[in-house]
């Protein structure tokens, strides 16, 4: 066992990973060897995720101010040039539910996506990177086989703008695409582009007068 004195000295020492939560592990013992301190951990808990907080309804665009809507019909979305009439008309597959989760061990402000129809209600899934709407509510809790659709919802330094990066595949954004004059709702690696097609002006849904 070491001593007091080889505690305060390997403390000191550089090696150390300032990164690591501490918080987030429980020491159940400590080793000294060849210089070094090392905190032996129970095995790290598994990342689950649950409910928070009552979900918004928000309204999404793209940069282009577009506005998202359900495709109807499909399980798919796409971006449409609306006044905020149409967008009312075509409620309630304009108005998005953003649902925040608590984490096990907080990493960020995560997220479900999900939209309702006249007589259904989908969630955004990016599963096997191909983004899609699946029938039925975003779960009241969360592990890892169900991470697909949850997002880390983001802000844009120096813009007004959100983004919305997977959970389930990190290196992969939310963006809009344009493919012969129409904008579609797709799940893109990175998010660094001229055209900041990442960005998303979230708006909370128009009450209804």
């Amino acid at each position: 066992m070491a001593t007091a004195s080889n505690y305060s000295e390997a403390l000191c020492a550089s090696e150390i990973d300032y990164d690591i939560d501490l918080h987030s592990i429980d020491i159940v013992d400590l080793e000294f060897k060849d210089g070094t301190l090392y905190l032996i951990a129970e095995e790290k808990a598994k990342q689950e995720f649950s409910k928070l907080n009552e979900p918004r309804c928000t309204i999404l665009r793209n940069k282009k101010n577009k506005v998202l809507i359900l495709v109807k019909g499909e399980k798919k979305a796409a971006f449409e040039e609306m006044s905020k009439d149409e967008i009312q008309k075509n409620a309630p597959r304009t108005q998005f539910i953003i649902q925040c989760y608590k984490e096990t061990i907080p990493t960020g402000l995560v997220v479900a996506i999900s939209v309702k129809t006249e007589k259904k209600i989908y969630t955004m899934s990016c599963k096997d990177k191909k983004l899609h709407f699946k029938e039925g509510e975003p779960p009241q809790k969360i592990q890892d086989k169900e991470k697909d659709v949850l997002f880390y919802e983001e802000g844009v330094k120096g813009q007004d703008r959100r983004r919305f990066r997977s959970v389930l595949y990190p290196e992969f954004y939310l963006a809009s695409k344009e493919e012969k004059k129409n904008f579609k709702l797709i799940l893109k690696k990175g998010c660094q582009d001229k055209e900041g097609s990442a960005d998303f002006i979230v708006q909370p849904c128009q009450k209804k007068e």
